[in-house]
Formats: structure tokens, C-alpha cells, sequence
């Protein structure tokens, strides 16, 4: 049987947010850095991050920082308040062998009453909307969480962009990806890729015409030498891999693959799960989403390659145990980062470093 996860499934997202990590175990001592590896030109003591997620401010980036994850990325943020959907935000969804597509055409349970065995039983859904804090609040908790960060380790920001009467979707990404320059932000990525909003921002990437015209607008309003990373979702078509490397590449200096897939999510009476309009389907999470990862990652790989881009391929989606760091390596990712893995296991960055994994 797990503990209970860091970000508690039963409480709201504002109770995580001003309350959590819920946490009652010992943060171990630091393992030493073995050397130092680059990160778009930066020094980072491992391969390990957290992406865009569990990371809610600078309280949660100061946890995690202590145990070893070196790459840690702010949940997304924008240019105004957005609230939260109502709880609940996650729920297990007890599925035991990996998705393929055929599995997310039919509907799956969603629910609280579960209780997994192993890291390999943790896939969830969540659907929280992106919520943010008004900048205000943001840009100095983004401040104050890079002056928690150890030695060897960096913070990315990652921002999303609101259609918007005055200036557009293109428009307001660039204005919320300034702002988090302005706060200090060396690494911005930009969240193309959410199931759990109702608008164009949360599918851009499968736009690569508008994908780029927005990087355009971005790289323009941060300048030259703030690293971007552009989050995608699962994509296996080679063709649209292709075309989506050669309209965003010349802005980039990552691409992160992938976020949640979506799937329609019932309770065990066949109901809708999740209350409130809209949410009949939401992002799934965790152990599952593994070969799906891969295969987008794959398919990035062998297109920078191809393309003879100097991009680098961050790994994310269903990396939940010590083994799936060297299937993501293999893969071709060349950091990996874990959600999931990372809020039921917070000792999974410290168990990869004593097996010496990051540095293979």
C-alpha cells in the first residue's frame, strides 16, 4: 500500500495551494551532485524534473527542490485571476495495463475509492482549468521560489495565454510570458497542450501554423535570451510531428512531450464524475499514459534529428517508478520529468540518484 500523496485528491486545490505539501515523512540529506550536466546552457545536477502540475508556488518548489528534483517547473500561470474548477480536481482511475488509443474511446472510471498498490497502479485524471493567481501574487512568489533552489538546480515558469477582446490569444501570451520575465524567469515554457479548458489555448499544439505565429509573438516580447520550451500533447502522426518541429523550431530551445490525454470519465454508477459543466471529459495522468509518452517521444527525437534542430526533448507522462527513467532515456527524451510519480513518491528523485540513473 502507498502513502497518501503530497497534493491530498480530497482537498481543493486552494486548501494545496495555501496548506500543502501535505507531508509528514524526513527529507533525507542531499545527495551530492556526481558532476553537472547542461540544460539549454545552464549547469542542473541530474536529469530529473517536475513539470507543470503539482509545483502550485514557492513553498511546493522549496519541498521538492530539498529532495532532489533539479529542473522544477511553476504551474502555468497567466495574465489574470482564473479560479479553479470545483473539487474534486483528481481521482484515481483504476486501470491496470497501459492505454492505447481504443482505451480512450470508451469511457473509464474515475474515483476516490482506491486504494493502489504500487506506483505502477497510479493513474489518475485531473481537471483543475489552469487555474492562476493575478500576477501580482505570482511574480513575487516566482521570486521568492527561485531563492529557495539549491546549487545546480533551475525553476521554469510556465505561462498560458487567454483569448482576449483587446489583443488576442497571440497577444496575451506574450504579455503573460513578459511578466514572468520580469520576475526573473530565465525558462518560460509555454503550455500548448491542456484538455481541461474550453478554449483555443488548451489544443494549440495542434495548430502548428498558429503554434508558430504565437512563438513568434512570444520570442519577440522576451527577447532573445530567455530559454523557451514549447509543452505538447500526444501526437503520433509523423506528418504532424514534422510540420509542428518546422513552424515552432526557430523559436524554441525545447519541446516537452507529453501532457494528459483525454479521456470521458464516469463514476461506477455511469454518471458523469466530475461536477459542473463541461467536465464529462478530462485529462488522464500517471502509469497508463507511459507508451503514449514514448511514442510521441520517439517521434520528436527522430524529427529534430532529421531537421538537424538544436532542440532538446524534455520527457513527461507516465514516468511513476525508478525503471521508467531509463525507458524515457531510451526514447530518446534527454530530461525526464514526472507529476504523478512525483506527488505519490516525493523520494523518487533521491532513489534515482543513489542508483547514480541521471547521470547515465
Amino acid at each position: 500500500m502507498l502513502p497518501p500523496p503530497v497534493y491530498d485528491i480530497r482537498k481543493s486545490y486552494e486548501d494545496n495551494y495555501t496548506f500543502g505539501p501535505f507531508f509528514g515523512g524526513i527529507i533525507p540529506k542531499p545527495i551530492p551532485p556526481a558532476g553537472s550536466l547542461a540544460f539549454l546552457g545552464h549547469k542542473v545536477a541530474s536529469r530529473i524534473g517536475i513539470p507543470a502540475g503539482p509545483l502550485l508556488n514557492a513553498r511546493w518548489i522549496g519541498f521538492y527542490a530539498r529532495l532532489g528534483f533539479d529542473i522544477l517547473t511553476y504551474k502555468t500561470v497567466r495574465s489574470h485571476f482564473h479560479p479553479s474548477y470545483p473539487n474534486p480536481n483528481c481521482l484515481y482511475v483504476p486501470y491496470h495495463k497501459p492505454f492505447d488509443l481504443e482505451d480512450l474511446t470508451h469511457p473509464l472510471i474515475g474515483t476516490l475509492a482506491y486504494t493502489p498498490a504500487s506506483m505502477h497502479d497510479v493513474t489518475i485524471t485531473n481537471s483543475f482549468g489552469m487555474p492562476s493567481q493575478d500576477p501580482a501574487i505570482w511574480m513575487e512568489d516566482v521570486k521568492k521560489a527561485n531563492s529557495l533552489l539549491g546549487e545546480k538546480q533551475i525553476l521554469v515558469v510556465s505561462v498560458v495565454g487567454t483569448p482576449q477582446d483587446d489583443i488576442g490569444i497571440e497577444g496575451d501570451f506574450a504579455r503573460t510570458a513578459r511578466l514572468a520575465k520580469n520576475a526573473g524567469a530565465e525558462f518560460i515554457e509555454v503550455n500548448f497542450s491542456c484538455p481541461n479548458v474550453k478554449g483555443k489555448e488548451g489544443q494549440l499544439y495542434q495548430d502548428p501554423e498558429s503554434s508558430g505565429k504565437v512563438l513568434s509573438q512570444i520570442r519577440e516580447s522576451i527577447g532573445p535570451d530567455v530559454r523557451l520550451i514549447m509543452k505538447i500533447g500526444f501526437l503520433e502522426d509523423p506528418g504532424k510531428i514534422r510540420n509542428l518541429v518546422e513552424k515552432t523550431g526557430p523559436y524554441l530551445n525545447a519541446i516537452s512531450a507529453i501532457n494528459t490525454v483525454t479521456g470521458t470519465i464516469i463514476n461506477p454508477e455511469g454518471r458523469p464524475a466530475l461536477p459542473g459543466s463541461g467536465r464529462e471529459r478530462s485529462g488522464l495522468c500517471g502509469s497508463a499514459i507511459k507508451p503514449l509518452a514514448l511514442k510521441t517521444i520517439r517521434g520528436l527525437k527522430t524529427e529534430v534529428a532529421s531537421q538537424k534542430k538544436d532542440l532538446t526533448v524534455i520527457g513527461v507522462g507516465g514516468f511513476n517508478a525508478i525503471e521508467d527513467y531509463t525507458e524515457f532515456r531510451q526514447a530518446g527524451a534527454d530530461f525526464v520529468m514526472t507529476a504523478t510519480g512525483a506527488m505519490w513518491d516525493p523520494f523518487l528523485a533521491y532513489h534515482l540518484k543513489q542508483r547514480n540513473a541521471p547521470e547515465s
